[in-house]
């Protein structure tokens, strides 16, 4: 279902100004190949200056409406086991980082 224009795609989602096309990628979506284009908002006055969003264009010219995420959460829920295991970890992480007298040192640092 296409509701939009190449050009209306193209607009900045924050200050709805022309975007800069920097790049355009065709990817193989099952049988169809669509290009993915690389946009860039270019108004120095936006929040999103420099910020880049992607336009898929399909085969026959039309644009997908832009996902908006706004349904359900799409992965699955933690089990009881998993929720309880996470915050015991959480809570010992907490009390090593705030036990006076105590440092917690990175282990990945050298």
């Amino acid at each position: 279902m296409s509701d939009t224009t190449f050009e209306e795609a193209k607009r900045c989602p924050k200050c709805d100004m022309p975007g800069d096309d920097k790049s355009v990628t065709t990817v193989t979506k099952g049988r169809r190949k669509v290009k993915v284009h690389t946009i860039y908002c270019r108004n120095s006055e936006c929040k999103w200056y420099n910020t880049s969003w992607l336009v898929q264009v399909n085969e026959d010219g039309s644009i997908p409406q832009a996902y908006q995420q706004i349904g359900p959460k799409q992965f699955p829920k933690l089990s009881a086991e998993s929720e309880t295991r996470i915050q015991e970890s959480i809570e010992a992480q907490l009390a090593a980082e705030t036990k006076p007298g105590s440092e917690v040192r990175n282990p990945f640092s050298r």
